[in-house]
Formats: C-alpha cells, structure tokens, sequence
C-alpha cells in the first residue's frame, strides 16, 4: 500500500519537475532577420535568413539562438513593359526553438524598382507619333526597374505568432 502511494507521489513529482523546465515564449515576442542572400524580383533563387539576435525569456534563458535559420516565403512580379516596375515582398514564416519546436513567425520587408512609365510613354508615343513612326511604338516595351532587397538587410520588426512552451 505505501509502495503505491510512493509511486503516484514520484510520478506526480516528475510531472511538476517538467512542467518547472518548460519556459514561456510568448504571441507578440520580437526578434530581427537578417537575410544572408540578394532577393531581387527577377531571380527564382532560394534566398536564405537567419535569427539576428538571441530570444531570450524575462529571466534570461536562450530560447531561439542567433544564426538560427528562418524560412521565408518569397513574392516577387519581375519588370514588365510600359516602365512598369518590379516588386519583391520577404515574408518571415517560421524558425526553430533550441527544443526543436517550429516557432510560427510574422513579419516582412518590401522594395519595389523605380517606374521608367513617363520615359516609356514620352518616347514612344512622342516619336512614334512624330519622327519614327514604325520603330517609335517600340520603346513601349521599355521596363522598369528590378526591385532588390539586399544581403545583409535586417528585417526589424518580426514577431512570434503563438505561444509556446520551450524545454531547456
């Protein structure tokens, strides 16, 4: 009979020991990405980021490493005629804690290319109109410019979208 009771009072122990490693990492917790490859909107590249800085809890525990890497979710619209310009949007998906967890991320960064719209238009409506009536129209197809998100840009403001339960 004591023998049982010592068991349930091991077991619920234990249970009480594991639920004190487990450390808190919050909704709304903020960390920075930085991303280690040039995304522009024309290449197709699998573009990589990594954790910038050490998460850690109130009391001081490292939950997400630095150099921990982030998966990102890439739109991009190359450059298309008539001056219109590129875009590329990098989206923060998700990373890893130091148990393994996957940690669902938000955050993004965008750029967009500078619009060539007036240039293409000016010049051919203007000399296709006037003096290349034949050649003018071509520079319609003239494009904007390539949006560019550059290695070693840090995304600043990513945050945590659930909360979590960390083991140490």
């Amino acid at each position: 009979m004591i023998k049982k009771y010592f068991i349930v009072a091991l077991a619920a122990l234990m249970t009480n020991l594991s639920v004190l490693a487990s450390v808190p990492l919050e909704r709304g917790t903020a960390l920075s990405v930085r991303v280690t490859s040039r995304i522009t909107s024309k290449n197709e590249g699998s573009p990589s980021a990594i954790v910038e800085n050490d998460v850690k809890s109130k009391d001081g525990e490292v939950l997400i490493k630095r150099g921990t890497p982030v998966q990102l979710q890439i739109d991009r619209k190359k450059a298309r005629g008539c001056g219109k310009p590129g875009y590329v949007t990098v989206k923060c998906v998700s990373t890893n804690a130091v148990d393994g967890q996957n940690i669902t991320l938000e955050g993004n960064i965008s750029d967009e290319g500078n619009p060539k719209k007036g240039l293409s238009v000016g010049l051919g409506v203007g000399l296709g109109l006037t003096f290349l009536p034949g050649v003018g129209f071509a520079f319609l197809a003239i494009k904007g410019e390539q949006a560019v998100v550059e290695s070693n840009t840090v995304i600043p403001t990513v945050f945590v979208m659930n909360d979590y339960l960390i083991e140490l």
